[in-house]
């Protein structure tokens, strides 16, 4: 920066054009002392200016290859959770329950297959098995399971008529009854018997009537149709020749 004698020996014409040269605001009418004054304080400013930038760019300087030194070290990344991705729900059906084997519901029931043949399937209540085998005063293993097959009368529905026997294997829970009795009546009791021969019920079963092996004596009367129904050309229909086989 310029000194006060420096100053001195210039004109005012001198100290006027170095101020407008370093853009130091001063007029026309002011004395050179004056213009001495104004002169250094503007140089003083300036020069503080300068030394303000210098600091700045060196500052930025020193941030910037710190920056660099800090981005050359080998950081670790961070450990991220990592997410399983996301699978559509399953569409699979889960398996029904299995279904048992017996309810308990100590029921015999009888159906017609055919005209000689019938189905039975039971369902025995181990408790009512155990207070019958009580009863009879003996165990699983002295007794026989019996199918007792009665051939019933239409009426009334007591009389059970004649019987026979049929030995099962009561843990099968079923068996096909060979009657060969067309249009037959039957009922069907289940039970043990003991060493004596002595037969004790346990259940009872519907009765059951086969079916016929002919066709039917009585045959359903001729349908009337109006004439609307009928077939163009056809006046009626007849009655099929059945004949009962002798």
């Amino acid at each position: 920066m310029m000194q006060t004698a420096e100053l001195a020996k210039k004109t005012k014409a001198e100290l006027t054009a170095l101020a407008r040269r370093k853009k130091i605001p001063v007029t026309s009418g002011m004395l050179k002392d004056d213009l001495i004054k104004a002169i250094k304080k503007g140089l003083r400013k300036i020069e503080t200016q300068k030394k303000s930038k210098t600091k700045k760019s060196t500052s930025k300087k020193k941030s910037t290859k710190t920056s660099k030194a800090k981005s050359g070290r080998k950081t670790t990344p961070k450990k991220t959770a990592v997410r399983k991705p996301k699978t559509a729900r399953s569409t699979k059906a889960k398996p029904l329950p299995e279904l048992p084997d017996r309810y308990g519901d100590h029921r015999l029931v009888v159906m017609a297959r055919d005209p000689n043949w019938a189905y039975v399937y039971w369902d025995l209540s181990p408790s009512k098995i155990r207070d019958l085998l009580k009863s009879a005063g003996q165990t699983a293993d002295t007794v026989r399971w019996i199918l007792r097959v009665y051939s019933a009368a239409l009426h009334p529905v007591e009389d059970k008529g004649h019987y026979f026997d049929v030995d099962v294997d009561v843990q099968g829970g079923n068996y096909y009854l060979n009657l060969s009795r067309p249009g037959g009546r039957f009922i069907v009791e289940i039970g043990v018997m003991d060493p004596s021969g002595m037969f004790r019920s346990t259940a009872q079963s519907n009765p059951v009537i086969l079916p016929l092996d002919y066709p039917a004596d009585t045959i359903a009367p001729e349908s009337i149709f109006s004439e609307d129904m009928t077939s163009p050309g056809v006046s009626s229909f007849t009655k099929p020749p059945f004949s009962r086989p002798q």
